[in-house]
């Protein structure tokens, strides 16, 4: 008589599955790691910088965005963004929305439902004050309290709404949707918000410099359909604005971009998205459009001819598996989702942008010539 096979003792299936969940997890590790730190590069460029530099720029400017979540990633790119500013100061830093994750300012607080905007829908109304909100001090001025200038006072850090500023995630929603009313409060406790560096007098502004104009605004009008402000406000502010650009260098900042090659991918190939972006192109003429959302770092180049860098790894990872087209007649020059910032520079004959990781270590270098694209070049000694 054949007897059946005895079964292994449990406390050795017990070890197989545990060795088989090991290996699983450090495999995972592996691709995670390869996939967060591995960059793109389309062509690395050998080519030295020739850009005319003068000893110092006409104007020094810290890009980053998607800052707002406390953990070790921003504490790191908040220790570099310092150690950055002292060895060569930023005149100003612009902030690309996602200031306070995972929701935006608190309703709870007293008053906090009293904000309103006044006529314009930009602004907000004279004579209101705002709670004291603990999230902004937690989430922007701690962990930017280096940032100063030699008189003292703080680095004015100019910052645009993100989706996660009004509400606007998953984790933030009733039913899947969010009332107009507390979309219109949380942008606005930004707005009335005042603290160290911290700048947003309006959803849409201009930051003027003699050198260039930096066209602040409010990009949820583009990505949020039924978003309760008019995306016609928008386009209507940044014509007038591009129009007051003359023969300075003009830049758009906001916090979502026309084209990406990260897992935003999606919301540009939208129909309406791309329909808003078309009007928002045809606006006028731009250098560069600066934007977040994605948590990575990019450099593409749209059809249309202008050149797009993603800041948005301030504070948040995300896995990416970039590819060379983000979308039809589009270029990714650089892609990376290590943890970082971008630096843009003026010259007199032109510009440039440099991203840096966490230790401010350059990771891809581009300078722009007259009315020039940025092209990439090797990037410069420190």
């Amino acid at each position: 008589m054949t007897l059946p096979p005895r079964a292994p003792p449990r406390r050795r299936v017990g070890l197989y599955v545990l060795l088989a969940l090991v290996a699983l997890v450090g495999s995972a590790a592996i691709v995670m790691r390869a996939s967060l730190r591995e960059p793109f590069l389309a062509a690395p460029s050998p080519r030295a910088s020739t850009l005319e530099r003068s000893p110092t720029p006409l104007l020094r400017v810290l890009v980053f965005g998607d800052f707002g979540a406390n953990g070790r990633r921003q504490a790191a790119v908040a220790r570099a963004l310092v150690e950055e500013h002292r060895a060569r100061p930023f005149d100003f830093g612009i902030l690309l929305g996602d200031n306070l994750y995972p929701c935006g300012p608190e309703l709870e607080l007293p008053g906090a439902m009293d904000c309103a905007f006044g006529a314009d829908g930009n602004t907000v109304a004279p004579g209101y004050q705002p709670p004291e909100d603990p999230q902004f001090q937690q989430l922007f001025h701690a962990p930017l309290a280096g940032l100063t200038l030699p008189n003292g006072e703080p680095l004015p850090i100019h910052a645009v709404l993100g989706n996660h500023d009004i509400g606007f995630s998953a984790s933030c929603m009733e039913g899947g949707r969010l009332l107009p009313r507390t979309v219109q409060a949380k942008a606005c406790l930004e707005v009335a918000h005042r603290g160290p560096g911290w700048n947003m007098p309006a959803r849409h502004f201009v930051v003027d410099t003699p050198a260039a104009r930096f066209i602040l605004f409010d990009s949820n009008a583009i990505a949020i359909d039924d978003y309760a402000f008019s995306f016609d406000q928008e386009l209507a502010f940044v014509k007038e604005a591009l129009a007051g650009c003359g023969e300075r260098r003009c830049f758009l900042a906001s916090h979502h971009t026309s084209v990406t090659a990260g897992r935003h991918r999606p919301e540009p190939l939208n129909a309406v998205y791309k329909e808003r972006v078309g009007r928002l192109e045809a606006a006028g003429r731009v250098d560069a459009w600066l934007a977040g959302h994605d948590h990575d770092l990019q450099h593409t180049r749209t059809a249309k001819g202008y050149d797009v860098f993603v800041s948005g790894s301030a504070a948040k990872p995300r896995i990416e598996w970039f590819g060379s087209e983000p979308a039809p007649g589009a270029r990714l020059f650089f892609g990376s989702t290590s943890a970082g910032f971008a630096v843009l520079e003026l010259f007199p004959t032109g510009w440039s942008m440099r991203f840096h990781d966490e230790h401010r270590a350059p990771l891809y270098c581009c300078e722009a010539h007259g009315q020039g694209r940025c092209e990439p070049v090797a990037c410069p000694r420190q």
